[in-house]
């Protein structure tokens, strides 16, 4: 006894700050932000119909009885195509620590993927651990840190121009709102092919057969790195997830947390934490899609690899079981002040910001072209996955043609060498030290794809943002900047000179963007914790606890009906109940009426039995017994007892 309560004196003490602390600074952060009304959940604004989608079900439930009435009645014509097209339908629409061995998966190109993994792996090295990560891109050498770089012989570059390729197609507004589609049929499939390279690579096939090396946790890309958890079984050691945005619904899943669709948004649809029945409905439906698409296609597919790269022995665990099996924490880039309060276990961790660290010196010709921008400047990027040299011509001649309009100045992350057209308040540049230039007091908007870093790097420097969303999460992203008065969104499919020349004078001219976003900017920045802190703490936290077991949520032993309580709904129909309250003190017949009665309200039948008589209401029948029994007279005794 004593050793368990040892162990766990240890785990109750192991706090990022002190129980007091933390009091005391949410205490003041209310004071601070008045309230703070940015941390009400949205949940609270619906009924326990709406909460528990049971509005949303009954409408699935409606539809998927009148389908059956129809195909009881055709059933001679529903074949072939036609059923084809009925399933089509369907789917469619659905602090002190032991320095430790880190090994960690961070596959993926983009440059955004590259800065996460740089900032926490690199200071998990310089903090004395050691790190061995497998990557397309080299980093600086550094004490303690191994690049196991798989770039050459896989020749990545040949894999991610699949996506160069299709830019064309990634851009026109017509295939990013048919992104579902495009998920299923191309990343997965690019994933996939991403997986199987690695796993083939030499580099990783000595990793997979070594005999020698020890690894205390394991570090792994939250969407991208599925087929590696089994290193996780090879070395007996923990997993932590990073995910470089808020998340999808599946990443809550691996940890047991709640997803709450009837207020959180999926991360590919534009909605806010404030949805219509309607949007509810698609919201739902969208999350079963990604799921469908991930059960029934990605995740086999892995699988698939795992066993035929990594372990095929019998009694080795799926990849949907070592999800759950293996994840000990999750590393969120979200802040609630941007992707709205949800409800979130311990070990789901929000580190936005994270990448984020204080301006350095701009190059020369940057710093002069922002420092003589009397009128101001807006700054212009579409990340690192897109291409602005990519847009059609129609495209380019509307920035072209509503920028040289302008009293104020330009700076445009272009690609190539020129930009034919180019108006003299335009600057362009290959590469932008983009938070660095963010943080100039002269640069007034951000005109931005979107991105999860991208715009947390505008919250914390404060810039307001014209959002022009492609795919992925940039929607919701840009939703929600909108939705938040921090800016306003142009679609793509709209662009012209003159809806270009709108978003920047409504933006540059109306001076609530800018105090919007100051003020989500105060708030986002008030932390206990700097977000690097936070993320380094919890993963030191992990090693020091060896998984950190006590953190696990019984969630992830139930089965999806027992989770969501399908299997105890037929208690919750309409019963006869029949009550005792018998003692006679005002308090306790008020806490009897409170729940009685509103039993009564959803159509039960009540029968009391109770010294006291309620207030006539239907359904609802008092036995009073206060008369015969003079429970008046016995409660009047109890004044007399010494």
């Amino acid at each position: 006894y004593r050793e368990k309560c040892l162990e766990l004196s240890r785990i109750y003490q192991d706090q990022p700050i002190s129980p007091m602390d933390q009091a005391v600074f949410w205490t003041e952060y209310v004071i601070r932000h008045k309230g703070a009304p940015h941390m009400r959940s949205a949940a609270l604004d619906l009924t326990w119909y709406q909460y528990f989608l049971l509005d949303v079900l009954a409408v699935f439930i409606l539809l998927i009885f009148s389908i059956t009435i129809t195909i009881k009645k055709d059933f001679a014509s529903m074949k072939g195509a036609s059923t084809f097209a009925l399933l089509l339908f369907f789917t469619l629409k659905l602090n002190v620590v032991l320095t430790a061995n880190i090994l960690s998966f961070f596959i993926v190109y983009p440059e955004s993927h590259r800065i996460i993994k740089s900032t926490l792996l690199r200071e998990l090295a310089a903090r004395g651990h050691s790190v061995t990560v497998v990557s397309p891109t080299k980093e600086d050498p550094l004490p303690n840190y191994e690049d196991i770089i798989v770039n050459d012989s896989l020749e990545f570059g040949k894999v991610f121009d699949v996506c160069q390729s299709c830019k064309y197609f990634v851009i026109s507004a017509q295939f990013a709102r048919r992104f579902l589609l495009f998920l299923i049929t191309m990343v997965f499939s690019i994933l996939y092919t991403i997986c199987k390279l690695v796993l083939e690579n030499s580099k990783i096939q000595e990793l997979i057969h070594s005999e020698d090396r020890h690894y205390d946790l394991i570090i792994l890309e939250a969407y991208y790195s599925d087929c590696f958890l089994a290193f996780s079984k090879k070395f007996n050691a923990p997993v932590i997830k990073v995910s470089l945005y808020s998340g999808a619904p599946w990443m809550y899943d691996w940890i047991g947390n709640p997803t709450e669709l009837s207020h959180v948004p999926d991360p590919y649809v534009d909605y806010t934490h404030k949805m219509t029945f309607t949007q509810r409905v698609w919201n739902v439906l969208t999350t079963s899609f990604h799921y469908l698409g991930r059960k029934f296609y990605y995740l086999p597919n892995m699988n698939f690899l795992m066993r035929k790269y990594i372990n095929n022995s019998e009694n080795f665990p799926s990849l949907w079981e070592l999800e759950a099996e293996t994840t000990s924490l999750v590393l969120f880039n979200s802040h609630f002040s941007i992707s709205y309060p949800r409800p979130l276990l311990p070990n789901a961790i929000q580190m936005g910001g994270m990448h984020i660290k204080p301006p350095n010196k701009l190059p020369q010709d940057i710093q002069t072209y922002l420092d003589e921008a009397k009128h101001g400047v807006i700054y212009f990027s579409i990340g690192s996955i897109l291409s602005s040299a990519y847009f059609p011509e129609p495209i380019k001649k509307a920035f072209l043609e509503a920028f040289s309009k302008l009293k104020e100045k330009v700076l445009w992350k272009w690609e190539t060498e020129s930009l034919p057209g180019k108006p003299n308040n335009v600057k362009i540049g290959k590469w932008l030290p983009q938070a660095d230039i963010l943080a100039h007091p002269n640069v007034r908007v951000f005109m931005s794809h979107g991105g999860q870093m991208s715009t947390l790097e505008a919250i914390d420097r404060g810039v307001p943002m014209i959002g022009i969303p492609f795919f992925g999460d940039q929607f919701v992203n840009v939703a929600r900047a909108t939705a938040a008065g921090i800016g306003v969104t142009l679609e793509f499919r709209n662009i012209s000179a003159e809806s270009v020349t709108w978003a920047l004078r409504e933006v540059l001219d109306n001076p609530k963007y800018r105090e919007n976003m100051q003020k989500l900017s105060r708030i986002f920045r008030d932390q206990p914790l700097p977000p690097l802190e936070q993320a380094v703490f919890w993963t030191e936290y992990v090693i020091r606890h060896k998984g950190a077991p006590h953190m696990r949520s019984a969630a992830l032993d139930l089965t999806w009906y027992q989770k969501f309580v399908f299997h105890s709904y037929n208690v919750f129909q309409l019963t006869n109940i029949l009550s005792f309250f018998i003692v006679y003190p005002e308090s306790h017949r008020i806490i009897k009426s409170t729940l009685l009665r509103e039993l009564v309200a959803r159509g039960h039948s009540v029968t009391v039995v109770s010294p006291t008589e309620e207030e006539p209401l239907p359904n609802y029948e008092d036995i009073i017994v206060n008369d015969s029994l003079e429970l008046g007279k016995g409660f009047g005794k109890c004044g007399h007892l010494p």
